[in-house]
């Protein structure tokens, strides 16, 4: 008889994300999705009732977010090992949650295989990416080609001009351009956020004549400016409720991968080919 299959609990809001990465498990013939929760009150309760061996945990759930998740399981002496993945990708996230118990974190928007690799190695205790870096340290940059691709799709480029639009960014602002030509590339090539400083920036910067120091900070300008004045109603529900007015807007790269995550996810329901 071959070896057990190892048990996976997906948390997240997502159902999109969910429904693809339940369909992702079901290829592994060591891997099984034992469940799907969509908030962290149902969060608990499953894990304490199906005692997975791993749950996948995003941070931004209704209810408990995923840092209450973790403190409570922890205070249940649940023995499941956790694998954060989620779009906000902070220091300060990245900190709180390995503190509070998670055994790996990861950024959204990843690759799929990269996601099941990570999966394995967190239930196996085996070598664990600390940061974005290690998982793109073969990555060379990016090619004129994939910059054109990312670029010059008509339906990538107006689904990222609507949905920071809706969330207030600014159309007359630099950083709204900014922010377009870089969740577009990112669509394109997740493994880019890990690589803001040292090639997102740069390029996008190149593409409107500009300098890195200059992108970096009309970005954050532009979303300063929608969690100030924008439809707070929306930025939650775009957003959870974890980031808001008074505890302050997500990060340059957070806000990229939200954005480009959740296009991707639309765009491979749609059935359209990103590679």
């Amino acid at each position: 008889m071959g070896a057990k299959a190892q048990t996976v609990l997906i948390v997240d809001g997502n159902r999109q994300f969910c429904l693809l990465l339940q369909q992702e498990i079901q290829k592994e013939p060591d891997l099984v999705c034992v469940g799907v929760v969509h908030d962290g009150r149902s969060a608990l309760r499953e894990i304490d009732r199906l005692d997975p061996d791993l749950v996948v945990l995003d941070l931004v759930l209704p209810y408990l977010d995923g840092l209450a998740v973790l403190e409570q399981a922890r205070e249940m002496d649940i023995e499941s090992k956790f694998l954060v993945v989620t779009a906000f990708g902070t220091d300060d996230f990245l900190k709180r949650s390995l503190r509070l118990g998670a055994d790996c974190f990861l950024m959204k928007p990843l690759e799929w295989e990269i996601l099941i690799k990570h999966i394995r190695e967190t239930i196996h205790g085996g070598k664990i990416a600390k940061d974005e870096d290690e998982q793109i340290a073969e990555h060379s940059g990016i090619t004129e080609n994939m910059i054109t691709d990312a670029l010059g799709n008509t339906l990538v480029e107006r689904m990222i001009a609507e949905r920071i639009t809706e969330l207030g960014v600014p159309a007359h602002y630099k950083g709204y351009r900014y922010l377009k030509d870089a969740i577009a590339m990112v669509i394109y090539d997740v493994e880019l956020l890990g690589q803001m400083t040292k090639v997102l920036y740069p390029t996008v910067a190149k593409n409107h004549q500009s300098t890195s120091a200059k992108v970096e900070r009309s970005m954050r300008h532009a979303i300063e400016t929608a969690w100030s004045r924008g439809d707070m109603e929306i930025l939650h529900r775009a957003f959870g409720y974890s980031v808001d007015a008074n505890r302050g807007r997500p990060s340059n790269s957070s806000f990229v991968a939200k954005i480009a995550d959740d296009i991707r996810l639309e765009l491979r329901a749609k059935g359209e080919d990103l590679n």
